[in-house]
């Protein structure tokens, strides 16, 4: 029987509402055509620069001669950095200039057991280490991804392999991926209101105090009391312990070396002389020594990043809905620290790993609840940030720009919490409006 003109409209209808309703899965289309290019181009990498690796070129070196100072009873001398000179080129290689170790003491007894190890084996020890403190981050953070692993199996594992960061600390022979484990354990515990025990984990992450210190001090700002309480438990005993590990004066020496690496100054003899390379950092810093080295005067510099930086600080703690959902809270930390950090290598942006994932994973479907304009540019940005870091390849002398992608997906972030926070806040309208009749 043929269909009426009517019938006809009417099944055109259907059919423009059915393919309205249907999901649009544009970040998962890009993410599965980039993922591959990526992985790709990390394979190369590792085959070029894992010899050299073996060779005792990475920054595992230095790692691996300050374990070896606490074993062999010269832990009062653990920031000379003529003994760090020595030692290095005797146990690994010789080289022009020795890596600086310059984090706190309590870290160094990590690697006291791989120092009993020939560099090499010790290489291949903590790199087998940090693949299964990788693959713990992923298990620990299955759960916030189970969008990604509808959309397909492999999206989440193939995000983890495909960021350049992680990569880039499992080649070098770094500690991110430690840090990355911490804070993602912390997100899940948030999610289930243990908060003592997230700022505890947190805590312990003191070692990349320049990351970890602004998550404490949002936190703080955010009245987050136990998740602090939590904080300090850990926090203070590890730097007690960094005390009792290299003595007063040595931790003098270690401020000195801070300030002389952060302020790109030279150092006196047998102190650190290295020089840091500031535009590869992707955050305030880089960005504001990129666009004004040799333009304003260094001290002036020095100035303006950290005002900017505080003013950050304070526009994230304010512009923040009161006391936020943690696990919300925590990821807005995380990108803030990022942005703030004062020191921030590439393998150390492994930690956004937490806010792309959790963000992607809402908004991959590209039709999920509270989407809008800021949940497709929350969504576009995180996507992008999984590319970003393959930039240092292409524009290694202004890989600072990265950090305008970082700084407008962290505006979107906050653009999301008043979002969320208004539409709670409606809803509990709506329920009461009854009751109030």
């Amino acid at each position: 029987m043929p269909m009426t003109h009517s019938g006809v409209q009417q099944s055109t209808k259907v059919g423009e509402n059915k393919k309205k309703s249907r999901p649009k899965y544009y970040l998962r289309d890009f993410l599965l055509g980039i993922l591959p290019i990526l992985l790709l181009v990390q394979f190369l990498g590792w085959l070029t620069f894992f010899p050299n690796a073996l060779r005792g070129y990475s920054d595992f070196r230095q790692l691996y001669v300050a374990g070896y100072i606490l074993r062999t009873g010269q832990r009062h001398q653990l920031y000379d950095y003529s003994l760090q000179t020595k030692l290095q080129n005797t146990l690994v290689s010789s080289d022009e200039r020795a890596l600086p170790f310059i984090r706190p003491a309590y870290q160094a007894l990590l690697f006291v057991p791989f120092s009993y190890l020939k560099y090499r084996a010790a290489y291949l020890a903590f790199l087998s280490l940090n693949v299964l403190l990788l693959w713990a981050s992923f298990w620990v953070l299955r759960p916030e991804m189970k969008n990604l692993l509808s959309a397909w199996n492999g999206l989440p594992f193939g995000l983890f392999l495909g960021f350049y960061p992680v990569a880039l600390a499992l080649m070098q022979g770094q500690d991110s991926i430690i840090l990355l484990l911490l804070l993602s354990a912390a997100l899940t515990l948030l999610r289930r209101n243990r908060d003592i025990i997230a700022g505890f984990l947190v805590g312990i992450g003191l070692f990349k105090f320049q990351i970890v210190l602004p998550i404490a001090l949002l936190f703080l700002l955010w009245r987050r009391w136990r998740f602090s309480a939590g904080f300090v438990i850990s926090a203070a005993p590890v730097s007690f312990l960094s005390l009792l590990l290299v003595g007063w004066t040595e931790m003098q020496v270690f401020a000195r070396s801070l300030f002389s690496v952060g302020a790109a100054m030279p150092g006196s003899a047998g102190q650190i002389n290295f020089p840091l390379r500031i535009t590869i950092m992707a955050n305030l810093r880089g960005l504001i020594y990129g666009l004004c080295n040799g333009r304003l005067p260094g001290l002036w510099i020095q100035v303006l990043t950290i005002a900017i930086s505080v003013l950050t600080l304070v526009w994230v703690a304010l512009w923040t809905p009161r006391k936020p959902d943690g696990a919300h809270a925590l990821v807005l930390a995380i990108t803030a620290s990022v942005v703030v950090s004062y020191y921030l290598f590439i393998h150390d942006l492994s930690v956004l790993l937490v806010p792309i994932a959790v963000t992607l994973n809402r908004f991959i479907s590209g039709g999920a609840r509270g989407c809008g304009p800021f949940g497709h540019m929350a969504g576009g940005l995180s996507a992008l940030l999984i590319v970003a870091p393959m930039f240092v390849f292409l524009i290694p002398g202004y890989f600072y720009f990265v950090s305008l992608p970082i700084l407008m997906f962290l505006s979107m972030l906050l653009a999301l919490q008043h979002k969320d926070a208004h539409d709670a806040h409606k809803s509990e309208s709506c329920c009461w409006t009854p009751l109030i009749s």
